[in-house]
């Protein structure tokens, strides 16, 4: 792709750079024509000294280190300027930049304080203000790298002489030790700069003060280095003072250069396909202190700069990657950094060649590891095996093959784990693994954790999730947990044009990280989750699904989302369907319209953790005992169903007689204090009248419910209560038997709507029977939280945790 900015393409012969002015607290900008010419096109001040500097994945944000005062500056790169979005204060004046593989943290390293620190990139490019973590490492972190994967991170010391080793969890950007956590060099050698090879497992090093250069292979299952060659950067009768400083490799992999301080050269070296190890081509002569160098990404050009002399040093690369001097110009007082702008698909053979050999988006966990069907010993656990943990050009998460299995455990150090048969992550299944685990003790929290890899000897470490087993029958002790509905991706994304009901209040960062929600729902630490239908949209009129690849999709580009992943890590959940998750809007089983329901019932049990694998008759209607106080029954709408058109009347259902009979049976058998019945569609409402798809509906299965209803008053059931999605807007309303009915609302805002008031004409209850204590006064998203104990309380949030109305009962 080409990409237009200061007035040029960058691909039309004009490499793109910046260079970090130090003393005179400046941002130039230079191409390079082809026969190897700088031009500058522009100059932008700034309010700091910058350094380091480096772009994000996609070359549209600039992140620059600073000093006086000591922050990260965050520029959008435009035609003809850069532009400040945000000045992020750090503990120190960076010294290194890394930006995750997948685009998600920037990572940075400070040598004054020896510290490194996590920021998360939102939206527009943008920092959180707060880095995700700070840790404190050896002094003198000088440089810092993170390995193609993701997983592993390495910071160079230039003393203590030595490389910190780290982890990295994908997800949350948080760093752990490795193990070891250091690589402690022999000898003075004050490793200083890392640079990974793009294909091979080879990582290359500058040493400052032993003025070499070491290759370290790298172990790709532990994210540990090894030493393999250690050589002299420069001449062997070289005597004065000097040291090195930056390293890079040419995009083939086949070069690396690494500059020398001191005796004024770069170092050129050729790569061994094989081995990894270095051999000296030439030095090429440069300017006093060459501090920094980058190379264009095309690989024909370097461009260096001279940190006392004041300029900037151009050169071209041939095919056997030397250096030829073309160009160099005044670049003002200490110019310390040098960074290309990213670009792909220049049609160089240098890159051609590499990017052949580049291996596919490495395995990982994109959709997180969750948990489902808890109960007070047993659970399913799930993952799905991602290639990369971010959408592809078709907007789809693609699944890659491999095998995983599940470890559990007591412990957070998971030295007593238990672990699950592996499995075969298969594209038949979606590459979902899911497992079955029985034998737990109540009321207990339980740590767990994938384990996968592309074969059974190449297992990682996923991140450490945990749940908690209900109490069941015998548990006495209160419990919280939280019902949620209708999370519109298409309406989050894309406002008006994916038909956005609600308040658009998406936000760029909101719609990187996902619905808003779910940051409230975690910061209120339930026990478990109920989504209650509708929980991804096949049938938005911007993007229709209907085939099992379609389907599919809606899940991978929903479930992706950092704040569901984060929610479900330790928030186990029940899931029913409805009829947007199902097939389309108001479906029914009848309807030869694609999707089918055959496909539909069971695109729904692949992608959740609601029935075991090997269930030779899954069935997704049943009941909970939560705790001594409460039990929940969760019903199947859908698969049992009339036709919606058909005449209401003792023939037409929503559940099938089966279910009807089992719900019933199971109701009056139980004695429990609080029976909460949870359905995806309403059964009192009001709702709009023209409707014919639930309970509530004139015209739909009216007589199913009112015969229920008849049938809770003549049983004598006491304390039944109603929950229900379905309907994008809260409320609590009382049915003329007197049972209650709580609406969950839609999830999101922009999925919102007003609702159907009692005596509506134009609503299901025109002549006023029921009694709505609350209902949203503006259109929201938001969830409801319930408090299941000796009382039994029910609270309305909207997205942003705000309380918007509170009932109990005794």
């Amino acid at each position: 792709m080409s990409i237009s900015i200061w007035g040029g393409n960058l691909f039309a012969g004009d490499p793109t750079l910046v260079v970090s002015v130090s003393g005179e607290q400046r941002l130039d900008v230079f191409t390079i024509a082809d026969e190897g010419k700088l031009k500058l096109q522009t100059q932008e001040t700034l309010t700091a000294k910058p350094g380091t500097s480096c772009y994000d994945l996609t070359g549209r944000h600039l992140y620059v280190g600073c000093s006086d005062p000591e922050c990260i500056l965050v520029l959008r790169v435009e035609e003809n300027e850069l532009t400040q979005l945000q000045r992020v204060l750090v503990p120190a004046k960076p010294s290194f930049f890394a930006i995750a593989p997948s685009g998600d943290f920037l990572i940075s390293c400070y040598y004054s304080t020896g510290q490194v620190t996590v920021h998360r990139i939102v939206g527009e490019g943008r920092l959180s203000d707060d880095p995700v973590q700070t840790l404190q490492l050896d002094e003198r972190a000088h440089g810092i790298t993170i390995d193609p994967s993701g997983w592993f991170v390495f910071v160079a010391h230039t003393r203590p002489n030595c490389i910190t080793q780290l982890r990295m969890d994908v997800r949350t950007g948080q760093l752990t030790p490795n193990e070891p956590a250091k690589l402690v060099r022999a000898g003075i050698v004050g490793p200083r700069h890392l640079w990974f090879h793009p294909t091979e497992n080879f990582v290359y090093g500058s040493n400052e003060q032993g003025k070499s250069v070491s290759v370290y292979r790298l172990d790709s299952q532990s994210g540990t280095l090894s030493e393999l060659q250690t050589l002299s950067s420069v001449p062997d009768d070289f005597e004065g003072p000097g040291s090195t400083s930056h390293i890079e490799g040419h995009p083939s992999g086949k070069y690396v250069y690494v500059a020398n301080r001191g005796h004024g050269s770069i170092a050129a070296f050729s790569v061994d396909s094989g081995s990894g190890k270095l051999t000296l081509m030439h030095r090429a002569p440069t300017g006093a202190t060459a501090r920094s160098f980058s190379l264009s990404p095309d690989g024909r050009f370097l461009v260096a700069s001279g940190q006392r002399s004041g300029r900037l040093h151009c050169y071209r690369i041939d095919d056997e990657g030397k250096l030829t001097a073309t160009d160099s110009v005044d670049a003002g007082r200490s110019p310390w950094w040098v960074s290309f702008s990213p670009v792909e698909g220049v049609g160089n053979d240098f890159v051609a060649e590499a990017q052949a050999q580049t291996p596919r988006r490495r395995l990982t966990l994109g959709q997180g590891t969750m948990a489902g069907e808890v109960s007070d010993s047993s659970v399913l656990l799930q993952t799905r095996l991602t290639a990369g943990t971010t959408l592809d050009s078709k907007g789809d998460l693609p699944g890659s093959p491999g095998v995983a299995a599940f470890e559990w455990s007591l412990r957070n150090d998971f030295a007593d784990a238990v672990r699950t048969p592996l499995q075969v992550a298969s594209p038949d299944r979606d590459f979902i693994v899911r497992a079955s685990v029985t034998g737990l003790t109540p009321d207990t929290k339980y740590n767990y954790r994938a384990l996968f890899g592309e074969t059974n000897d190449q297992l990682k470490s996923g991140p450490t999730c945990s749940f908690r087993t209900l109490p069941g029958e015998q548990g006495a002790r209160p419990v919280k947990f939280i019902i949620g509905s209708c999370m519109n991706y298409i309406k989050f994304m894309h406002g008006r044009a994916g038909k956005a009901s609600g308040p658009l209040t998406a936000t760029d960062e909101d719609k990187r990280l996902g619905f808003p929600s779910f940051v409230s729902m975690k910061e209120m630490e339930p026990e478990f989750f109920v989504g209650t239908g509708d929980i991804v949209y096949y049938d938005n009129p911007f993007r229709v699904a209907e085939t099992v690849e379609e389907l599919r999709r809606c899940w991978h580009e929903q479930f992706r989302f950092p704040r569901m992943i984060e929610f479900f890590r330790d928030v186990p959940a029940y899931w029913s369907k409805d009829d947007h998750d199902f097939r389309f809007n108001d479906s029914d089983p009848q309807s030869k319209k694609e999707p089918s329901a055959a496909t539909g019932i069971e695109l729904f049990q692949e992608q959740l953790p609601i029935v075991s694998v090997d269930d030779p008759s899954p069935r997704t209607y049943r009941t909970i005992r939560v705790s001594r106080d409460l039990q929940i029954w969760l019903t199947e709408g859908r698969d049992y169903r009339s036709a919606n058109r058909s005449p209401d009347g003792p023939e037409k259902t929503m559940w099938g007689r089966e279910q009807r009979e089992w719900l019933k049976s199971t109701l009056a058998g139980s004695d429990a204090k609080w029976k909460l019945l949870i359905s995806p569609t309403p059964m009192v409402g009001p709702d709009d009248g023209y409707k014919s798809d639930n309970h509530a509906n004139l015209k739909g299965f009216r007589h199913e419910a009112d015969a229920f209803f008849q049938w809770v008053k003549d049983a004598q059931l006491e304390n039944l209560f109603l929950i229900c999605g379905d309907r994008h807007w809260q409320y609590h309303s009382i049915h003329p038997s007197g049972i209650n009915e709580f609406s969950c609302g839609a999830l999101n805002d922009e999925n919102s709507r007003m609702g159907v008031a009692p005596g509506a004409k134009f609503g299901s209850d025109p002549h006023g029977l029921v009694r709505q204590p609350f209902t949203s006064a503006e259109p929201s998203g938001g969830f409801l939280q319930v408090i299941a104990g000796d009382t039994l309380g029910v609270t309305f949030f909207d997205d942003r945790a705000k309380e918007l109305y509170r009932v109990s009962f005794p």
